[in-house]
């Protein structure tokens, strides 16, 4: 009698076992699935009188949501694009982008991914208000900055609320490839366009910056950096032996910021699709 109660109790304990077990493969089950789960939505655009935006490739997962946004700069000057500002909303929920500040030239598309991460994205629908978005007049006021040495005298320069640190000189008979950080502390924003900077050669000809860089826009205490880069011009000189001068022309503007930003766009779930 013994034996048999002892038999009962552990048939008892190792189905108890054996329920507890599958329910566990059960929730790592479907937990594996949520995990993998994905949710694809309607591609969707807005348009205002500054800027067009198209949402593209939009994908939910259990803990984000990403989507590629293009936005077309309608109008004559720089758009400031702040994804920390874009708002995500969902029920109860409320969240901020974390990617990169970036800028749309004048007249000009970009495109970039903008995520949103928390847990429990796997929604019907959301909405997204694009608050981040700003102007910044790329007439601005202009900034004469003195021309530059090379070799250099000196490092560094300041003028008005932009200082500028020389970090490479490589000069050569052929090539010199010059760059420089900048930092700005004005109340606005700092408009760098290196493209327009020359180097003045030793026999007076004013020789053109071949690095093709987009504009920089450096907000308040923002630091950015960028290259020129000079080909050798037959007898104008030797860039190696002989001094030279970045002659920057027009090349700083400071400028101010006017946020244009806040249409909202709802975003709906593809029927059937995951």
């Amino acid at each position: 009698m013994k034996y048999i109660l002892l038999a009962i109790t552990f048939f008892i304990s190792f189905l108890s076992f054996s329920q507890e077990k599958g329910k566990d493969k059960e929730k790592e089950k479907e937990k594996k699935s949520k995990l993998e789960s994905k949710y694809l939505y309607k591609d969707a655009s807005v348009e205002t009188d500054d800027y067009n935006i198209y949402i593209i490739d939009i994908v939910a997962a259990e803990g984000q949501a990403k989507f590629k946004i293009r936005i077309f700069n309608k109008t004559n000057d720089y758009l400031l694009v702040k994804p920390t500002e874009f708002l995500y909303t969902s029920g109860g929920k409320s969240i901020y982008s974390k990617d990169r500040t970036y800028v749309v030239p004048p007249n000009e598309e970009e495109s970039e991914v903008v995520d949103f991460k928390s847990d429990g994205m796997l929604v019907d629908n959301f909405t997204v208000e694009f608050k981040g978005i700003y102007k910044a007049s790329a007439g601005g006021k202009p900034i004469t900055v003195p021309d530059f040495e090379l070799p250099a005298t000196t490092k560094e320069f300041t003028v008005e609320n932009c200082t500028c640190t020389l970090k490479k000189a490589d000069l050569a008979t052929d090539k010199s490839v010059v760059r420089f950080d900048c930092t700005y502390n004005g109340d606005g924003v700092s408009i760098i366009n290196p493209v327009k900077a020359s180097l003045i050669m030793p026999n007076g000809v004013e020789n053109a910056n071949t690095k093709k860089h987009k504009p920089l826009i450096l907000e308040k205490g923002k630091t950015d950096d960028f290259f020129m880069v000079y080909l050798e011009v037959k007898g104008a000189g030797d860039m190696q032996k002989k001094k030279t001068q970045v002659k920057w022309n027009d090349t700083f503007r400071e400028s101010k910021v006017l946020q244009i930003g806040g249409a909202k766009i709802d975003f709906e779930k593809e029927t059937g699709k995951r």
